[in-house]
């Protein structure tokens, strides 16, 4: 006679020897013992991008991520309903894949730590937490659990911001297009608008990026709703790469409307209103975006078989009866689990104790600050936008603009963020021939290293030079960490070993300074050398 399921486990409860409570009890302790390390992999993962998503519009879609991938893991949940699948392997190229993530952390963790705005590593360490999770699932319930729960885990690595080596030409491409078009609305309208790379200028000033030509930060949003709501609907794979298209040409479109809007109210009414419209603006882009893309997704619904994903799905989920292989699996994932634990904690531990060692003989040095020339009668003060305050997030900042008695304009950027992690994050962050090529001008040469020092503290200065409609822009950024020696230096700040270089010396969290000079009227870069020199001298105060 054939025994019923829930008879049947009690039997095998029976004859295992433990009663039904100790036996769920021992169950919760290895489930336990595998979602703490995971769940630690995944709020350290969520804590290393919080900065980028606070800090950087483009991607503060990344906030929502997290609680999108929880709702399509319920989504699966509820069309496909519980599993109770049977272990039938564990092959090896899991259990190496699973060993190599795992050692994968610890250099990392070395690297991320020094520099964890790099996003080679926050992808690295995305993948490694996704991997892992990955492989737990797999061991809990199978291939059949796998496959339904693969696509909404590493739906979170849509949060991650792109490399700079890809984001970087494609949005100032995308931008200088959005620009070019915008100037055409603007020529259909009557109104005289020049295009400046992603820059525009009417007759009231010039519509600067972070106003209306903002680098399509709708871009990786409509990305991100792209692929949401292919799993939403659970489509097949094509009606998903149709939606990835679909979402790019409605974020083109609609960033264009946006900038056109932003430009003709500039035009109009000047360029200090735009601020009254901008966050409106985005906001409404951003719900438009995603009310049409919704639509869209609601139509290829409509035309395909909305019921053949979800047989596909449930063909997969089954409840057999527990067997050996059902006790296997646990037990692997109870071993994985105190692997994952200790191996954790010897990384954190290994970690931390090398940078207290290679720090320790770190001295913060003199203490410094930038005194403007305000008894210059030319000198004005350059108000600092809500913008840079929120992207920078700097502790103190200054900047101003004055004419010196040989005809030459100078413009001075200083800001200081005190000791903390997220002076080594921001400081860096932006650079000349990133923010400055972003606004139209090409880069001629740059940057040149040049440690200089100035009242008894070495200032490592990085000299480029910019072409501009009035002549050369003789451009100088100093970058300066508390504690770290001339020798530490290099002259280009992203390059890949000066990323790694951070290993050795040091996080660069005892603060920081950034200086930033910008000289118009010098054609020879000598001297424009030898003006910086005797500027510095009265610019840099030595604090006691």
């Amino acid at each position: 006679m054939a025994i019923p399921e829930d008879l049947s486990g009690m039997a095998s409860m029976r004859l295992s020897g433990q009663p039904p409570d100790s036996r769920i009890r021992h169950t919760l302790l290895k489930w336990a013992m595998l979602v703490l390390p995971l769940g630690y992999l995944w709020f350290h993962l969520i804590d290393n991008l919080r900065l980028e998503w606070t800090t950087d519009p483009q991607y503060s879609y990344g906030l929502v991520v997290p609680l999108l991938v929880v709702g399509l893991l319920l989504r699966r949940w509820q069309h496909c309903g519980s599993p109770c699948a049977s272990m039938a392997g564990n092959p090896w190229q899991a259990v190496l894949l699973c060993d190599f993530f795992a050692f994968l952390y610890l250099p990392t963790r070395l690297v991320e730590e020094a520099t964890p705005e790099w996003r080679p590593i926050e992808w690295s360490l995305g993948i490694q937490t996704v991997g892992l999770t990955l492989y737990a699932i797999y061991l809990a319930g199978g291939k059949s659990l796998f496959r339904q729960t693969a696509f909404p885990v590493a739906f979170f690595l849509v949060a991650i911001p792109w490399p700079t080596l890809f984001e970087h030409p494609i949005i100032q491409g995308l931008s200088r297009i959005n620009a070019a078009m915008v100037v055409n609305v603007m020529g259909v309208l009557n109104v005289p608008a020049i295009q400046h790379g992603n820059l525009i200028e009417v007759s009231t000033g010039i519509v600067g990026i972070n106003d209306a030509c903002s680098g399509i930060r709708s871009l990786q949003s409509s990305l991100m709703i792209s692929l949401f709501l292919g799993e939403f609907y659970l489509f097949g794979w094509r009606r998903r790469l149709l939606l990835i298209p679909i979402s790019f040409a409605l974020a083109m479109m609609l960033n264009v409307c946006r900038t056109s809007l932003l430009t003709w109210i500039a035009a109009k009414k000047g360029i200090g209103v735009i601020a009254e419209y901008h966050d409106e603006a985005g906001m409404t882009i951003l719900l438009v975006c995603t009310a049409m893309l919704w639509g869209a997704g609601w139509f290829l619904n409509r035309r395909g078989d909305q019921n053949t994903a979800d047989k596909t799905a449930k063909k997969d989920f089954y409840r057999p009866v527990e067997n050996d292989n059902d006790y296997k699996a646990r037990r692997r994932m109870y071993l994985l689990g105190i692997i994952l634990i200790v191996w954790l904690a010897a990384v954190e531990s290994a970690v931390g104790l090398w940078y207290q060692i290679r720090e320790s003989h770190l001295k913060p040095g003199p203490a410094w600050t930038v005194n403007f020339p305000k008894n210059n009668p030319t000198y004005k003060d350059v108000p600092l936008t809500v913008d840079e305050h929120v992207l920078l997030r700097f502790d103190q900042g200054e900047q101003g603009q004055w004419k010196e008695t040989d005809g030459t304009i100078w413009q001075a950027f200083y800001y200081n963020w005190l000791p903390g992690r997220i002076a080594g994050y921001l400081a860096k962050r932006h650079t000349p021939d990133i923010c400055i090529t972003a606004s139209g001008f090409k880069m001629i040469s740059g940057p040149e290293l040049m440690v200089l020092n100035v009242n008894g503290i070495d200032l490592p200065m990085r000299h480029y030079v910019f072409d501009s409609s009035i002549g050369p822009l003789q451009v100088y950024q100093c970058h300066w960490q508390a504690g770290m020696g001339k020798d530490t230096y290099t002259a280009d700040e992203s390059s890949r070993y000066n990323l790694i270089r951070g290993i050795w010396a040091g996080r660069g969290n005892k603060g920081q300074k950034v200086l930033e000079i910008i000289i118009t009227g010098y054609d020879n870069q000598e001297q424009a050398r030898q003006a910086l020199m005797r500027q510095l001298a009265k610019l840099i105060k030595v604090e006691k």
